[in-house]
Parts: structure tokens; sequence; C-alpha cells
């Protein structure tokens, strides 16, 4: 069994970052769209996925991967 890293990277407002968590914590809570970076720690292989796809097309290889925090 292959072991992933996942990234899920957000940008948002908010005047500290414990206002900040919790209004992303909110938001994961009720669902919706988001964009996840997933990494073969094996292979070092990047890939991004959508979970809203149905097909194919919902994880995608990314060659050139930066992360928002270094």
């Amino acid at each position: 069994m292959a072991k992933y890293k996942l990234s899920f990277e957000i940008n948002e407002e908010g005047n500290s970052p414990l206002e900040v968590a919790k209004q992303v914590q909110k938001m994961i809570k009720e669902g919706g769209d988001y964009q996840w970076y997933v990494q073969d720690e094996d292979t070092g292989e990047v890939f991004s996925v959508d979970l809203e796809e149905e097909d194919e097309d919902a994880v995608l290889p990314v060659n050139n991967y930066e992360p928002f925090i270094n």
C-alpha cells in the first residue's frame, strides 16, 4: 500500500490567525468544492485532485507544485 501526503490550501482573510482557522474549519464542516494536492511519498509525484470531477480528470499530475507556506 502506498503512502501519501495531502495538502489543502486556501486563502482566507480575517483579523487573526485564530479567526481565520475557525472560518476555514466552518467551511470544511459545511462542505464545498476544494482543491487538494496529494503527493506519493515514494515517488515524490504530486497530483491535483478535484472531488467534483468523476472521471479521469479528477486526478491530474502537477509538474511544478509550489506550496503557499514554505
